[in-house]
């Protein structure tokens, strides 16, 4: 049965990337491959990276931050300020 755990932006990190409220704990058991999926504001990333990651410049990453939550950046990009994502949108995190 798939599982699923919504959360919201909690803030706006200051490079522009969305910071979740989602803890590390809440997808412990969720695989860090393409088998899981984040979806926000009409827009989706795969795959869940510990910090710090290798990914290249302007990929979208969702990654667990520092401070033990999910955090979705575009590598080198302001995330909110090009989709225009604020505090407040919902964030969906699945897998199988």
């Amino acid at each position: 049965m798939p599982k699923c755990v919504t959360g919201k932006v909690a803030e706006i990190g200051p490079n522009g990337s969305l910071i979740t409220c989602i803890q590390q704990t809440q997808v412990a058991d969720a695989p860090r491959d393409e088998r899981i999926s984040i979806a926000f504001g009409g827009h989706q990333t795969v795959g869940l990276f510990d910090d710090p990651h290798e990914q290249p410049e302007s990929t979208m990453v969702a990654k667990l931050n520092s401070e033990g939550f999910v955090e979705i950046e575009i590598v080198g990009l302001s995330l909110s300020e090009m989709l225009g994502i604020k505090v407040d949108e919902k964030v969906t995190i699945s897998w199988p």
